[in-house]
């Protein structure tokens, strides 16, 4: 469940890095609120993924696993192909404006969606794998807005990576168990 925390709570760090450090200056304030938005909408997001994937566990009943491999693959995969694609310095908006804020809350919170929704089919704990999420997105979050500026876009531009690397290790884990393996 780590890894998964840390793959979506990638994107959050690169979104905060890339919007404190071109946006101009962040107001005071503003980093918290950031963190504690996307932290919100992570576990919210999450959660509603989580009990979709209780509703729909019956008819994967036997190949769980295989659904939970092939949701964070796909969101693995389509992580690293927005990174290929995005330059950070390119799509920064206000981060200080409450909007914006909210909306790329919102934006980063759909894949916590799908994985809520392959952690639910897998029956893994919930309340523990959203706090796991929610503190991890909080901390990277924070991170981000406080240390935008002096961590730059190039290095945005490098953790957007990571995310998609942290699920698609989460999907191989998956994988491995199916086949007999441990992990």
């Amino acid at each position: 469940m780590l890894i998964i925390a840390l793959g979506l709570a990638m994107d959050c760090f690169t979104i905060s890095i890339s919007n404190s450090s071109v946006s101009g200056l962040v107001k005071p304030g503003v980093p918290l609120k950031v963190a504690l938005v996307f932290t919100l909408s992570h576990i919210l997001f999450m959660m509603a993924g989580y009990w979709l994937g209780e509703v729909v566990r019956p008819r994967f009943a036997g190949i769980e696993a295989w659904v939970a491999f092939a949701v964070l693959g796909i969101i693995g995969l389509k992580m690293i192909m927005e990174a290929r694609r995005r330059h950070p310095g390119t799509k920064v908006f206000d981060i200080n404006q409450p909007s914006v804020m909210v909306i790329l809350s919102l934006a980063t919170a759909m894949d916590a969606f799908l994985a809520g929704v392959a952690i639910g089919v897998v029956e893994m704990r919930l309340w523990s794998a959203a706090l796991l999420v929610g503190v991890t997105v909080f901390i990277l979050s924070l991170g981000g807005m406080a240390g935008g500026k002096q961590l730059g876009i190039a290095y945005a531009r490098r953790t957007a990576y990571f995310g998609g690397a942290f699920l698609l290790m989460a999907a191989a884990i998956f994988l491995m168990r199916m086949m007999g393996g441990g992990f």
